[in-house]
């Protein structure tokens, strides 16, 4: 593209619209539609009668352990809170909750539409507190300690469902009235509803218009009328026609590696009722490239924001709620600066659009000096979700009381009938019936003891350079990106990095502080004056061709999650979530194309090999 050609990317928007609503009666309704967010006599009422009720949910929950409810329209949340209610009876049980919502409801708003319900006081509280930011995409939270998992979409209903892929066994169809809102009870929508529902999945609604009639008939359901609730005459109940096929989850599964990979997989496997043991090489968790002091959780965002740029953003979203969560945030916000010049270029295109103020918001010097707490010598973006976290403590978290095995060095993967046999290099032998290879730098070695080929990975070096407390750097608040990385100071010394060795070696710490330092912009490089005992630490990293990591699965029984390069600690949260859902049979969040730009051999597909 040529100086004077305008980017097609220029003055775009990646925000999502605002709702316009206001009060009548004490009852919130939506301006645009001309329609109240719920009943305006008994919204609890309403919910139970039409959701819980209409769908068999307690009859449900009483022949199954694990149910996906997907609901058209998250609104004030009313439903969504009606299952927690509903689940004290059910203590053991675990919900997917899959919600699509156009345009997400401040909390203030909530908090307000929720005092209506004083029975729901507490699971407004954990709502409220647990709210991912209003940015388009996908949101992940956990609430009763992982036994119910709300996938919040943010975005038109059409183009969300349009790339999901899951199975419902219920669905809450209650997007405003069809004929204030028709974008929500399309022939696609209800299409997808129909492909995204289990054979033998139920649904209800409201509305009994005809139109929604006709189109989920022809998506597969059997519908019927029922009485109404309150003044409304009808309301619709409906069943996915079909067998539905029997579910066969793992039992026990082995995680080889003990980085963040591994530790997020631990997580996610957890939440899911999926008994895992970590197998770790090292002395303990996260000893290799996740062994650093201190790391920062920034994304990796691109002005078209691409399938990959959505991901990041998703994903920093969920490392920062559970940096938070483990108590491992350090700084919560990470200043992006103008620096070097291909840095500044980039963001000033960014600057040229309109994003999410938290996820990325442009300032000038004054106000990155006023968010770093000192001087800078260039503006630049502030990502407020970014974070300065400690690595061991997020780790420890998220493996939580995960069973970890260390010293285990896995020399040798064999098969039989019942599972596959981990051989370590003391003579150990362990048992799983599946296995999830999270190996970080050695995951060329595992694949190669699987004899699986086909997912191209390079392997290189990072050093970071431990700096000794500065006084001239002491009210710095904030985490620094500029081609490199700064923190502030943390049990005496502050982390200058990184290299990028692609020899996969490393170099001398010397040399590595020379390089790390050379980074900084001008006016921050003349600030290191004290610089006695500077230490230095070298992680190896696995990375891919296109920087996008792999996810997924390499045989039957075996799963990957590697590859994340220099942003592990922002991705793998997230990823090893998603992953676990693929190995426990439960819904992925992740839409369809950014799976296929995860997949562990799409090297090989792109080549028609």
């Amino acid at each position: 593209m040529s100086k004077d050609q305008i980017s097609p990317h220029e003055g775009a928007s990646y925000r999502l619209d605002a709702p316009v609503v206001s009060w009548r009666d004490g009852v919130l309704r939506a301006d645009d539609f001309d329609d109240p967010y719920f009943d305006v006599h008994d919204g609890l009422a309403e919910s139970k009668y039409v959701f819980i009720n209409g769908t068999r949910l307690r009859e449900k929950l009483c022949g199954s352990n694990h149910l996906t409810i997907a609901e058209t329209g998250f609104g004030t949340g009313l439903n969504f809170l009606a299952v927690l209610d509903l689940l004290a009876e059910f203590p053991n049980h675990q919900i997917d909750y899959i919600s699509y919502e156009s345009r997400p409801l401040s909390a203030d708003v909530l908090a307000k539409a929720h005092a209506a319900f004083p029975s729901l006081c507490a699971h407004s509280a954990a709502l409220l507190g647990n709210l991912p930011p209003r940015w388009p995409g996908v949101h992940l939270r956990h609430f009763k300690d992982g036994q119910v998992r709300l996938q919040l979409y943010y975005g038109a209903a059409e183009d969300s469902l349009a790339v999901s892929d899951f199975h419902a066994d219920i669905w809450f169809l209650d997007g405003f009235a069809p004929e204030k809102n028709p974008q929500m009870w399309s022939e696609t929508v209800l299409s997808h509803v129909g492909r995204l529902t289990r054979a033998g999945g139920h649904l209800a609604s409201f509305t009994a218009a005809s139109a929604v009639r006709n189109g989920l008939n022809a998506s597969g359901f059997s519908i019927q009328k029922q009485p109404g609730f309150g003044r409304k005459r009808d309301m619709i109940t409906g069943v996915k026609t079909g067998n539905a096929a029997a579910l066969t989850r793992p039992v026990a599964v082995g995680i080889i590696g003990g980085g963040i990979a591994g530790a997020s997989v631990a997580a996610g496997l957890r939440h899911r009722g999926i008994e895992a043991t970590i197998l770790d090489a090292g002395p303990a968790l996260a000893t290799a490239a996740s062994g650093n002091r201190l790391a920062l959780q920034t994304p990796r965002l691109t002005v078209d924001h691409n399938d990959a740029s959505q991901l990041s953003a998703s994903c920093l979203a969920f490392a920062a709620y559970c940096s938070d969560q483990a108590g491992a945030t350090l700084a919560d916000k990470v200043i992006s600066l103008d620096w070097p010049d291909r840095e500044a270029v980039r963001q000033d295109k960014f600057r040229s659009q309109f994003w999410p103020y938290d996820l990325l918001r442009p300032v000038d010097v004054d106000t990155a000096t006023y968010v770093a707490g000192m001087p800078m010598p260039v503006g630049g973006v502030v990502h407020d979700f970014g974070r300065v976290i400690e690595p061991a403590r997020l780790c420890q978290y998220l493996a939580g009381p995960t069973p970890v095995i260390i010293d285990a060095d896995i020399i040798n993967i064999t098969r039989h009938e019942h599972g596959l046999v981990l051989l370590a290099r003391d003579g150990r032998q362990f048992d799983f019936e599946q296995i999830v290879v999270a190996t970080g730098a050695e995951l060329p070695a595992s694949l190669h003891q699987l004899a699986i080929t086909g997912v191209r990975l390079d392997i290189t070096a990072g050093q970071v350079s431990h700096i000794p407390e500065q006084a001239t750097l002491a009210p710095l608040a904030a985490g620094l990106s500029f081609g490199g990385y700064l923190t502030s100071c943390h049990n005496g010394f502050h982390d200058l990095g990184a290299t990028f060795d692609r020899s996969g070696k490393g170099i001398n710490d010397a040399d590595a502080f020379c390089q790390n330092r050379d980074l900084l912009p001008p006016g921050l490089k003349d600030l290191l004056t004290h610089l006695e005992g500077c230490l230095g630490r070298t992680s190896q990293r696995a990375s891919t061709p296109d920087r996008n990591p792999i996810v997924g699965q390499l045989a039957e029984d075996v799963f990957v999650l590697g590859a994340v390069g220099a942003r592990g600690f922002t991705v793998a949260p997230l990823l090893g979530e998603c992953l676990a859902a693929q190995v426990a049979l439960m819904p992925n969040c992740l839409s369809r194309s950014i799976q296929a730009a995860l997949d562990p051999f799409r090297f090989r597909l792109r080549r028609g090999l």
